[in-house]
């Protein structure tokens, strides 16, 4: 019975520490080593195709060159020449908390509280195009 207990512990750790991560819907190239950087599709000089599209949602807190740089690191895994930051958004997110009361009784009285607690974390969401440039899509 306590091996069940720790495997399941351990399982539990390893599905409640996975990090956010990138969701990535679009084709797939040969690894890149440099990915260019755009925030307005009209600045795009080179010809191109649009790969796909990508959502990263994190914490507020995360500094935007590591969001930045975790994207660019996922343009160059899927093999994209350029990636146009599209949208950056401050998101809320809220779990409900609490029951029908909760208190303790002080000094002054009963300090309690009734119905349930929303708390709300701030995060942002940030979506980018990944690009290929038309000259590099017959080195595949």
């Amino acid at each position: 019975m306590g091996k069940t207990k720790i495997i399941l512990a351990c399982l539990t750790l390893v599905l409640t520490s996975c990090g956010n991560r990138i969701i990535y819907y679009g084709r797939s190239y040969n690894p890149t080593y440099n990915v260019d950087i755009y925030f307005r599709e009209n600045d795009v000089a080179e010809a191109n195709e649009i790969m796909g599209k990508l959502v990263y949602e994190v914490s507020a807190k995360k500094r935007s060159e590591k969001v930045q740089k975790k994207l660019m690191n996922e343009g160059k895994r899927k093999g994209a020449d350029a990636i146009i930051f599209d949208d950056i958004t401050l998101t809320n997110t809220g779990s409900k908390t609490g029951g029908a009361a909760a208190g303790a009784a002080g000094s002054r009285g009963f300090l309690g509280i009734f119905g349930s607690k929303t708390r709300y974390q701030k995060g942002q969401q940030v979506k980018g195009t990944l690009l290929k440039y038309r000259k590099n899509i017959g080195d595949n």
